[in-house]
């Protein structure tokens, strides 16, 4: 413990760790505030159509930690190309990382845009509900083909220690999108009121923003991360291809498997009803408004922790590993008291939901407040720790058996033949987070992936 403390204190371990941290705490929290403006807007035309949004996000995020999976897979191989100043490995990882976050997303966009209601009316049979879902889900999913260059480029540009980039491109890119879904969820301006189809495409119209201007910055101001052609010949080696898809394979089936596992909750709450269903929609906003807090500080982790393994210096990632999962749930302790005082003044900004769906999410919120620290371990750990050496299998099987196997049956018993309502169902889902720091701790102590994978 001793030595944890000194780590945390070290001027460098600080400097290194804040300046990467904080930009993407900051840019995190403008997409997490975005969203719940976004919802707030939504929220003013009725429940229905929080409950649509809210589906489609869920499938949105579904695909979006596909790609994330992806991303992180070259974003592994990125940390430990930097750490060990091979630059050129660096840009060979995101043009492996490119070509497949396209490759995986392509036909699901294909299959949304033919075919949404096969997905929607899995979570409801209401008409009304099914209409606004599909419908935002078709424009939605035209988005993904943007976003699947977006995250790869950000992750290399992170991975060399620039945080700044992303963040700063979000300050322009997130108040463009929060106006164009003003003016088109409510017809401003002389455009016509398109309530939830307008959200989805001020989202569309805003991603394409992001990516324009990210590539034109990087053309101008960070070349070191641009491949040149025989540098994309040697990503596609079979080398290099057969690495990226030992670490990619897992951490997509990883991403989406635990994205999926969030989709299917979404499906065992909407058994409860629409309005738990709308619910659900703005607690999971407010909740990642949440975990933006903790989103920099574990992306900053498993960027520390990768470098020192890139480099061969086993015993500092290894003192860095315990700081940051001592550390940071103390941090998320901080913010209970906070959640819970300000949940009722937040849900007030629905004029729309009925009393009931009112007190069931300041329920909600306030057993998210007590479970916070737990977590946030298991965050820090996977993304963080395992993710920073290669060591997915494991902590695949860790999110996957956990939801899997404990949360989601249990989920679903309680539900279907139990009857029990919002809250206790969303305590039931809990269960596999005590499962999960059990299984996460034991691993991270065990040492296993504390290795450089570079090395053929």
């Amino acid at each position: 413990m001793k030595n944890k403390i000194s780590t945390f204190r070290q001027a460098s371990f600080q400097q290194k760790l804040w300046k990467l941290a904080l930009p993407i705490t900051f840019q995190s929290l403008l997409y997490s505030f975005l969203g719940l403006v976004d919802i707030l807007m939504v929220g003013q035309l009725g429940e229905n159509e929080i409950a649509a949004v809210g589906l489609g996000n869920k499938i949105f995020f579904f695909n979006l930690l596909m790609m994330v999976g992806s991303s992180h897979a070259g974003g592994v191989l990125a940390s430990q190309y930097y750490g060990a100043k091979d630059l050129s490995g660096l840009r060979r990882s995101l043009a492996v990382s490119v070509l497949f976050s396209l490759l995986i997303i392509i036909p699901f966009i294909a299959f949304y845009i033919l075919s949404p209601q096969t997905i929607t009316q899995l979570a409801s049979d209401d008409p009304a509900l099914l209409t606004l879902a599909n419908d935002y889900l078709v424009i939605t999913a035209c988005s993904f083909i943007f976003t699947a260059v977006v995250l790869p480029v950000e992750t290399a540009l992170r991975s060399a220690g620039d945080t700044k980039t992303a963040m700063h491109i979000s300050i322009l890119v997130i108040p463009v999108n929060a106006l164009l879904n003003y003016i088109l969820i409510f017809g401003h301006g002389g455009f016509p009121e398109m309530g939830v189809q307008g959200s989805a495409l001020g989202t569309f119209l805003a991603r394409f923003i992001q990516l324009l201007l990210l590539l034109i910055f990087v053309a101008k101001k960070r070349r070191f991360i641009i491949t040149t052609k025989d540098e994309i010949k040697q990503a596609m080696s079979a080398y290099e291809i057969k690495r990226y898809i030992k670490l990619a394979t897992p951490m997509v089936l990883h991403d989406a498997g635990w994205a999926l596992g969030v989709f299917v909750y979404t499906l065992i709450f909407a058994m409860i009803g629409v309005q738990e269903l709308a619910v659900m929609s703005m607690v999971s906003i407010i909740e990642q408004t949440i975990f933006a807090l903790f989103i920099g500080v574990a992306i900053a982790s498993g960027t520390m922790i990768g470098h020192e393994l890139g480099a061969k210096a086993f015993n500092n990632a290894w003192q860095q590993a315990w700081t940051f999962i001592l550390f940071v749930p103390c941090l998320a302790l901080l913010f209970t008291p906070f959640i819970i005082f300000f949940r009722e003044p937040v849900l007030g900004l629905f004029p729309t939901l009925s009393s009931d769906a009112a007190s069931s999410a300041a329920n909600v919120l306030l057993v998210l407040a007590f479970a916070l620290f737990i977590k946030v371990i298991n965050f820090i750990g996977i993304i963080g720790v395992l993710r920073s050496g290669g060591d997915i299998n494991y902590s695949t099987f860790i999110d996957i058996f956990s939801m899997w196997c404990i949360g989601i049956p249990l989920a679903f018993i309680a539900v279907k033949f139990y009857h029990f309502s919002l809250v206790e169902a969303y305590i039931v889902t809990l269960t596999e987070e005590l499962i999960k720091v059990i299984l996460v701790l034991h691993r991270v102590h065990k040492k296993h992936w504390l290795r450089n994978i570079l090395s053929p």
